[in-house]
């Protein structure tokens, strides 16, 4: 049960903008979320247009089918024999073998035959430098037809009677999984309109790209495109004014952005909520930085807060709502409004959790504030550290250095929050004397790292605050991207070379290995992480 919460009284959210009527409309909405995206928390993106579009008039449905636990397996059950005979630790594979099997679900998805699929994984593995046992390939076959046979036995058992449109929520990692269930679902009910948004639009298929114009010509069963924020952009589609459009962006709202004062809270009815370990929300939209390699003001848009009072209340009340206390927030950076909001909570005597994405700058480093905030219940910050190599942080733009970024780490361990730490390994013009760097960086601070997570630099040509800095090229040979239909993109001519990232990215595994920091991924690895940290930090909050 929450305890010290009921200090704060709960406010009904304002209302949408026009046309909004509140009156019933007809045909209903359903808004899901396709594999594979982590289901610790429930989908705040798809919940929230729920809220939006419900207090518009709508009857608006959403599944998630991530808390399918045949479904959500078969990505861990893929890696384990993707991992057998390649040497590759979990620590640095796992953000290789999202690509191999991302290629396998696309190929798949497109009509290709068990042989075209296994030519797809032994042409794809050696560019993430993964050796791939040949006597796994049956296997990894096999796994994909049966997360697609379970897939497909979901998507026809939903009653879509009475229904005008079906929307997905879209990232890489599920792009393979939407394309099959909205065309699963075009062929059972053609007159449903059916239209795709989400993450996956803010990089491998954003505004401007080849792969935009692939799924627009490839792929008729998808109607709607929407990209960036999608609330009035789905809405005004809904009610018929952008009706005629295939394509929704921003520009068809004059650019207008969503009012944070009205943006409600996220709509969790349809979910089981004890299948979830936290609660989800968002205090701000898109980044008041333009770190080179980010998509977030791209995808969002003007940097917004909502009011803290608002805010706050609308914690409380959900917590108060799905007898939950923990939360993990959703937006890019909690610190614009992290110093208010804490003093808002210790104000109201209110009692809950949270976690959420910092940036390591110098009023992190001010301990007096970072006892505030975990006062306040942070438990728990993701800290985009990405380099602690000078020329590396300029080449970024990350407008810190590794003094005010140690300073930071060692201020919120000594609160006794967690710190998960990213980091992009193989940043273009980043040495090995850079690199270096950065693991001494890693050593010196391994008491004070909760969590390591390390990537290799992702390059796409549309999306990122950097995109046109760089000349690229198509990765894949032809044969493969006309398999997979999209294009994966990379640099050349530019060092690190593609061979060093990844040997840099299993540097890294192996130094954090050796410190035994984790990189968390299964129950047992958060289980051992939290022993360790308590040891380290008797202060910090249990969860």
């Amino acid at each position: 049960m929450l305890t010290n919460i009921s200090n704060i009284s709960v406010r009904t959210g304002a209302e949408p903008p026009t046309p909004s009527t509140r009156q019933p409309r007809d045909g209903k909405v359903l808004l899901i979320k396709p594999p594979f995206f982590t289901p610790s928390n429930p989908p705040l993106g798809i919940s929230i247009i729920k809220a939006y579009l419900q207090s518009a008039g709508f009857t608006v449905r959403c599944l998630d089918h991530n808390v399918d636990e045949d479904l959500w397996m078969t990505h861990h059950t893929y890696f384990r024999a993707l991992q057998r005979g390649s040497g590759e630790s979990f620590s640095d594979g796992y953000s290789k073998f999202w690509w191999v099997m991302d290629a396998h679900l696309l190929a798949y998805a497109n009509g290709a035959s068990s042989q075209e699929c296994a030519r797809v994984v032994k042409a794809v593995c050696p560019y993430y430098a993964i050796r791939v046992d040949p006597l796994a390939i049956p296997e990894l076959i096999n796994i994909i037809e049966r997360f697609y046979r379970k897939l497909e036995g979901l998507v026809d058992s939903i009653d879509l009677s009475g229904y005008q449109c079906v929307g997905v929520s879209t990232y890489t990692t599920s792009l393979g999984p939407s394309l099959h269930t909205l065309r699963r679902i075009k062929q059972r009910y053609p007159k449903i309109k059916t239209v795709m948004g989400g993450g996956v639009f803010a990089d491998d298929l954003a505004a401007g790209s080849d792969n935009l114009t692939v799924l627009l010509e490839q792929y008729p069963f998808l109607d709607h495109v929407i990209l960036g924020e999608g609330e009035m952009l789905l809405l005004h589609l809904l009610t018929g004014d952008l009706a005629g459009k295939r394509v929704l962006s921003i520009e068809d709202m004059n650019g207008a952005t969503l009012d944070m004062n009205v943006l409600p809270a996220p709509d969790y009815s349809d979910f089981d909520m004890d299948k979830y370990f936290h609660l989800s929300i968002e205090g701000a939209r898109s980044c008041p930085f333009q770190c080179t390699f980010c998509s977030e003001t791209i995808q969002w848009g003007e940097y917004r807060m909502k009011p803290i009072d608002r805010f706050a209340n609308q914690v409380v009340e959900l917590a108060q709502r799905h007898g939950n206390k923990s939360y993990l927030f959703g937006d890019s950076l909690m610190n614009p409004y992290l110093n208010r909001f804490a003093q808002a909570l210790i104000n109201s005597g209110a009692d809950v959790r949270y976690d959420g994405y910092l940036r390591a700058d110098q009023p992190v480093a001010d301990r007096a504030k970072t006892q505030i905030w975990a006062r306040s219940g942070l438990y728990r910050a993701r800290l985009g550290v990405e380099s602690a190599a000078p020329n590396v942080l300029k080449l970024m733009h990350k407008m810190t250095n590794p003094k005010t970024i140690s300073e930071a780490v060692r201020s919120l361990a000594a609160a006794g929050v967690r710190t998960t730490t990213y980091w992009v390994v193989g940043f273009p013009g980043e040495t090995d004397d850079d690199f270096e760097e950065t693991l001494e960086f890693i050593r010196a601070h391994s008491s004070d790292i909760y969590e390591l997570e390390g990537h290799p630099y992702w390059y796409y040509p549309y999306g990122q605050v950097g995109s046109r800095l760089f000349k690229s090229e198509s990765l894949y040979p032809e044969e493969m991207t006309e398999l997979l239909k999209f294009r994966i993109w990379d640099i050349p001519d530019v060092q690190p070379s593609r061979e060093v990232r990844y040997a840099r990215l299993h540097k890294m595994a192996e130094a954090a290995f050796k410190l035994e920091l984790p990189n968390i991924y299964t129950l047992k690895e958060r289980y051992q992480a939290e022993k360790r940290w308590h040891a380290l930090h008797p202060n910090a909050r249990a969860i």
